[in-house]
């Protein structure tokens, strides 16, 4: 091997210098032959130098091989980086994009090169865009912007957009390297939080309903600015604080108040209270305070509520109440004058039919005292005893018909029928035998609106005819009267406002939750009526 080399040597001597020979030129002073030790110093030179060489090309080989798989590692983590990279050129011509945002913009990634990134930027954000760049350029730190892109298809997308600027050494401009985040679903989430957040204000506007907060240990409250309005405060005039709030309290209600909050705060329980304040312009307003108790996790519990003025309600409360009040009233004295006047014509008929009867009967038994004539004053007294039966069985007929009760109320029916019936006037009845099923109450409350019906036929209609029909049908029954008068010459409305007998008809159908329809003319009035058959008095 050694001799190889020696060989390779001498040979490499040779070749070199005849090189050195054929390309020397001669220079003054220098001699011009060079001798074998020489050439051998310099080969040994020579050798040196190519080992050097190898060694730095094999570190320049490693690290290149070194510089190769980082490439490749910042290149999967640049295409694979869950947000958007874009490098742009002074002027925002897109020179690289990664994976992730050419899928944001909708596009093949070498399509996007030399495109300018403005016309991927909707036409509303292209002023705050160039404002993004303008600080870029200018402060060369890094910038945000949250900026609308459109994508294909007309969509938009809400971008939050970050860049820096970086100086390019070989063309001496800038270039903006910049990313790219979705922000459409968050910002989606904030918009409908943000409509949510002002509808609820709108509606708590609406309805005059303010929101406070009370932190608990630090005696802090917070109101919103329809608190503030609310209990007519100035932002000046209130510190933050519960005592300023019971500072405004009414006197009277102040020790209830104090008492409920402390109480609150210790046992953690909701707050409801209703309470007067007394304003800085004199006026005392009710107020009504509601609050529930919050728990976090990390931060203070605090109370949340809201606050209302129910001032009005409580005047119209008021009112109701008076009303309510008043209406009793009224009822009662309707009562007690409905008995008086009962009483009144129960008076009057017993004072006109029976005791004139029967003081009739005492003067025919003076008589008989006097005269001994017997049989003609007995037979007077006798008929004057029929006729004071009859007209007590009469009065008490009109109080209370005692035919319902003892026979039902087909039975009342016909009996009325035939007491009102007169050659004149005929009253024809068809009752359906289960008219007899409903409740006592219901039966005395038909009775009644028939009997008005009738009584209104002879009075005012000037009829000869008159026909009852109670009939049952599904769960309903149908009550139907038909005269052949001559009919109302005004209309329903009119004779409902002054006609105490249609009226008393219509509160009694109103009260069984029935309905009535009425046809009148000239050949005379029909009447309907129907109620469900379970009906009661409501």
């Amino acid at each position: 091997m050694n001799k190889k080399n020696s060989n390779n040597k001498g040979s490499l001597l040779s070749q070199v210098r005849e090189r050195i020979e054929s390309t020397a030129v001669p220079v003054a002073g220098v001699k011009e032959g060079i001798t074998d030790q020489e050439l051998a110093e310099l080969l040994g030179e020579l050798e040196i130098f190519q080992l050097e060489l190898e060694m730095q090309n094999d570190e320049l080989s490693e690290s290149y091989q070194l510089l190769e798989s980082e490439r490749a590692k910042f290149a999967g983590l640049f295409n694979l980086a869950p947000v958007g990279y874009f490098i742009l050129d002074h002027i925002g011509i897109i020179e690289e994009a990664n994976q992730t945002g050419s899928d944001l913009l909708g596009q093949v990634k070498t399509n996007l090169r030399e495109k300018l990134f403005q016309s991927y930027i909707s036409p509303n954000h292209w002023e705050l865009f160039y404002s993004f760049l303008h600080k870029l350029q200018t402060t060369l730190t890094k910038q945000s912007s949250e900026i609308v892109m459109l994508i294909p298809g007309g969509k938009e997308l809400y971008t939050r957009m970050e860049g820096i600027s970086v100086f390019d050494t070989f063309t001496r401009k800038n270039k903006f390297y910049v990313t790219l985040i979705d922000i459409t679903e968050s910002r989606s989430a904030q918009q409908k939080l943000m409509d949510t957040t002002h509808r609820l204000e709108m509606t708590l506007r609406a309805s005059g309903t303010g929101t406070w907060t009370m932190e608990l240990g630090n005696n802090k409250l917070f109101l919103d600015s329809f608190s503030y309005s609310i209990l007519e405060l100035n932002v000046w005039d209130f510190d933050g604080t519960i005592q300023s709030l019971l500072d405004l309290i009414h006197p009277d209600d102040h020790a209830v108040v104090r008492r409920s909050i402390i109480n609150t705060i210790n046992v953690a329980e909701d707050l409801d209270l209703e309470f007067r304040v007394m304003t800085s312009s004199g006026k005392t307003k009710n107020i009504s305070l509601k609050g529930h108790q919050i728990n976090r996790e990390v931060y203070t519990a605090y109370f949340a509520g809201i606050i209302v003025d129910i001032t009005e309600r409580k005047r119209i409360a008021k009112i109701s109440e008076d009303l309510k009040i008043e209406r009793q009233k009224l009822i009662m004295s309707a009562t007690i004058d409905a008995q008086e006047k009962e009483r009144s014509q129960i008076s009057s008929a017993l004072h006109d039919s029976v005791c004139q009867i029967l003081y009739g009967i005492r003067l025919n038994l003076q008589n008989v005292q006097l005269t001994k004539n017997l049989k003609n004053d007995f037979d007077k007294i006798n008929q004057l005893l029929d006729q004071a039966i009859q007209e007590t069985r009469d009065l008490s007929y009109e109080l209370t018909p005692s035919v319902l009760r003892d026979f039902g109320f087909k039975a009342g029916i016909r009996e009325m029928a035939k007491r009102l019936s007169t050659p004149k006037f005929t009253i024809n009845t068809n009752i359906h035998s289960s008219a007899d099923n409903m409740t006592p109450e219901v039966q005395l409350y038909i009775f009644r609106i028939i009997q008005e019906l009738v009584s209104n036929s002879i009075k005012h209609a000037s009829a000869s005819l008159s026909e009852i029909t109670v009939s049952q049908g599904d769960d309903l029954y149908t009550i139907f009267v038909r005269d052949n008068g001559i009919g109302f010459n005004q209309d329903i409305e009119s004779a409902l406002s002054l006609g105490s007998g249609i009226r008393g008809i219509k509160n009694r159908i109103f009260l069984l939750n029935g309905n009535m329809d009425l046809q009148t003319s000239l050949k005379g009035t029909a009447i309907s009526i129907q109620f469900r058959v379970d009906a009661y008095l409501s």
